[in-house]
């Protein structure tokens, strides 16, 4: 009884966590990006296409990958409740570059719907602090991308 009743609560407890492992660099950008694009509480259909776009132009990907990379990120955001495992990813696999050019498609999906958000704005500088990228830089992308 007492094996059932683990085993019972075991499956009910169980909640689908993505691996490390099942994370690639495109992946915990996209989620990121979609981050940003949620501060404001609403996703815009103008943001989802503006981070397809950026990650065909900034990763070369086609169409279908992004496509693909951007559905994965919206539906593993609805379930994530930390964003530190993509954070980290991201500090160990960028550059400094890389990182300053990940915080101007932060800023280039916040202005997708022509309004920059006081709380898109926040969670962009929250951001570019947690990948130590220097205050001068968050603001030449923020200035690059208006």
């Amino acid at each position: 009884m007492k094996v059932l009743i683990k085993f019972l609560k075991n499956i009910f407890s169980r909640k689908k966590e993505v691996e490390d492992s099942d994370i690639d660099d495109n992946l915990a950008c996209a989620i990121l990006l979609v981050e940003v694009s949620y501060s404001d509480f609403d996703i815009d259909k103008l943001e989802i296409e503006s981070i397809k776009n950026l990650l065909e132009k900034n990763f070369d990907l086609s169409n279908e990958k992004s496509d693909w990379l951007v559905d994965k990120a919206l539906n593993l955001h609805k379930d994530t409740n930390c964003l530190r495992k993509y954070i980290r990813l991201i500090n160990e696999k960028y550059s400094n570059d890389q990182k300053k050019n990940f915080i101007t498609m932060a800023w280039e999906i916040a202005r997708a719907d022509n309004t920059v958000d006081k709380h898109e704005e926040h969670r962009i500088r929250k951001l570019s602090e947690l990948l130590y990228v220097d205050h001068k830089d968050f603001i030449k992308s923020k200035i690059s991308t208006q």
